[in-house]
């Protein structure tokens, strides 16, 4: 864990709105660099911890919180990559959100609950909810907020209990086309038995960012 230090993060994508990765409409953040390297894992091209794609903190912060004035956006969700491999600035970014008032914040993390605790136990006051643990191959689930039946969902804010009652009830089945200047990609968690269908339909022309 904690593989970068520094005041910036490596940003893979930032897109919205996210419809398929939390409840309502989000705005996600993929981070760059991952050292878990999960058997399975239909996101590779997040794992290199590439330096030119470093955004500072501040900078991110601030583009962050003009999207958040100007679009209709329930929250924010983080993957990756392994955004706990970013470093310190991981945390420091999580407190600039919640000095901009964005308080319904979603990350995924292949690393355990207990274990990040640990190392941060800030986290329960700058989360909303974490899904946890390393995606497992072959441990299919029909949950549409998890890539395996080992990974679990941690809601530390309850007054959205509600909210994400209702997306943890879900049942896989959406999945969403975003893109930037550089990137085409699938958001969404898809059932493991269907990814190599849809990579070959999608050949070279589409990568995946997925939550695990």
């Amino acid at each position: 864990m904690e593989r970068r230090s520094g005041t910036s993060l490596l940003i893979h994508l930032l897109h919205w709105p996210i419809l398929a990765l939390g409840p309502g409409k989000r705005l996600g953040l993929w981070v760059q660099g991952c050292s878990i390297h999960c058997e399975g894992c239909i996101s590779r091209a997040t794992w290199p911890f590439d330096e030119k794609r470093a955004v500072g903190v501040r900078k991110l912060l601030r583009k962050i919180a003009r999207v958040f004035e100007t679009e209709h956006l329930d929250g924010l969700t983080v993957s990756g990559g392994e955004p706990f491999d970013q470093g310190e600035a991981f945390p420091a970014f999580l407190k600039g959100l919640r000095k901009l008032g964005i308080n319904d914040v979603l990350v995924f993390s292949g690393y355990k609950h207990d274990d990040l605790l640990a190392r941060y136990p800030e986290i329960p006051e700058l989360l909303t909810t974490l899904v946890d643990s390393p995606f497992e191959l072959g441990n299919e689930t029909d949950a549409a907020w998890k890539g395996s039946g080992n990974q679990t969902m941690t809601l530390f804010r309850p007054e959205y209990q509600d909210r994400y009652s209702r997306w943890a009830a879900a049942k896989k089945g959406g999945l969403q086309i975003v893109s930037d200047a550089e990137i085409v990609a699938v958001a969404g968690i898809p059932y493991q038995r269907d990814v190599p269908g849809i990579k070959e339909k999608i050949a070279n022309h589409i990568i995946f960012l997925h939550s695990r």
